[in-house]
């Protein structure tokens, strides 16, 4: 078969893709580009993937959607030893602490928005209005940004994240306004000497990171799009989840401390992933022979995760297809796994636990908007919408 899935609306795998993967756990697939690859499903093979260092990211050579042509500067295609120790510098700023350490200043941030939204009274367009700027004005708070700068950075940012959508001109277009933009705020940093985020940490003369001017902006970019562009549209698609099943949104209104536990299995749930394989992670290259559960993998082939379809895994979750808000434990992959999981999984879990509870809490009866037409987006690295009609009963706090 082909990758990537069709892709289809809704917010959860379609059943025929996870049955297809039942029965082969191991499936040989083409990528887009006509690369031969092996698709591993099983949740143990999955981890195995991307935990082992018989497997490389860099050997495969993608780049992010927003990268240069000669980058070499990125986290999530690099390997040890030089993704070690580019995640250590980085790391200190991203732990579970500071998560809930900033989790008052997340919440303001929700709260103003929310606000505005009450002002203008229902309905409304909840992604263009709430979910993606929400998490985006979090991250440029903790890079250290203007936010007023929000109304220029957004858009380029959803160009450059596309993955076939827009056409390829639009996208280094839109790539290099975002690499130009942070460059510059790099070179004031190193000559003026801010201080107020972690641009201005790393790019500080008698700073210890070492980094060179073009790996601060790669990393300031990937943080800012794969952090701010995944969350907001995970929230989007967790707030459809919660919304269309009948009852939940009541309930987690009422019950706040319900909420953490809901994001996990949202997390779990939603069918997220929109890269080269929908559902699928990035593809690796096999640099040694490696045996996965049931097959034997050959040094030089390709495998790619395919995380949404491990998080269906039997082996792991009872009632594995039913959505289980309470469900505990639930060891997930919702952030990856091994030494590429997301390096801001705690701003992300802060993020989606504050956005929705900031939402059902203070938009009284929020609702679909009955009859209205979700545009979900397609060909962009994450699966999400293009916008979400809401409406509520008006009024709120």
């Amino acid at each position: 078969m082909r990758l990537p899935l069709d892709p289809r609306p809704g917010t959860s795998l379609p059943a025929a893709y996870i049955n297809l993967f039942r029965g082969q756990p191991t499936l040989d697939v083409k990528l887009p580009d006509g690369t031969a690859a092996i698709a591993v499903a099983r949740q143990c093979d999955v981890r195995t993937v991307l935990g082992d260092n018989r497997f490389s990211r860099a050997q495969f050579g993608m780049r992010t959607p927003w990268a240069s042509a000669d980058s070499q500067f990125g986290l999530v295609t690099s390997d040890p030893p030089l993704h070690t120790v580019r995640r250590r510098t980085i790391q200190g700023w991203f732990t579970t602490r500071r998560a809930q350490q900033a989790r008052p200043s997340i919440e303001h941030v929700a709260n103003q928005l929310i606000d505005d939204l009450l002002t203008a009274g229902p309905p409304a367009d909840i992604y263009a209005r709430f979910c993606h700027p929400f998490p985006t004005l979090v991250h440029m708070n903790l890079l250290g940004l203007d936010v007023a700068d929000l109304p220029y950075l957004a858009p380029w940012m959803t160009v450059a994240w596309s993955s076939g959508h827009y056409h390829d001109g639009e996208v280094a277009k839109a790539a290099v306004e975002l690499r130009e933009y942070l460059e510059s705020r790099v070179i004031r940093s190193r000559h003026a000497g801010t201080s107020g985020g972690l641009i201005d940490v790393l790019a500080q003369e008698d700073s210890a990171s070492g980094l060179t001017d073009a790996e601060i902006v790669m990393l300031s970019m990937g943080l800012l799009m794969a952090g701010a562009e995944t969350t907001g549209s995970h929230l989007a698609l967790g707030l459809i989840e919660v919304l269309e099943r009948p009852g939940l949104a009541d309930a987690l209104g009422r019950n706040p401390g319900d909420i953490p536990s809901a994001v996990e299995e949202l997390l779990r749930w939603v069918w997220f992933d929109g890269r080269a394989g929908g559902a699928a992670g990035q593809a690796h290259v096999a640099i040694a022979d490696v045996k996965l559960h049931d097959r034997l993998i050959s040094k030089g082939e390709v495998v790619v995760p395919m995380f949404d379809i491990a998080n269906r895994d039997p082996d792991v979750f009872p009632d594995a297809d039913e959505f289980c808000p309470h469900r505990n434990p639930n060891p997930h992959l919702g952030f990856g796994h091994g030494r590429h999981r997301c390096i801001g999984m705690a701003f992300a879990r802060v993020q989606l636990q504050v956005g929705l509870q900031v939402i059902l809490s203070r938009l009284d009866g929020i609702a679909l908007v009955p009859d209205s037409a979700i545009n979900w987006r397609r060909t962009i690295f994450t699966r999400g919408v293009w916008n979400l009609p809401v409406t509520w009963r008006g009024g709120g706090q």
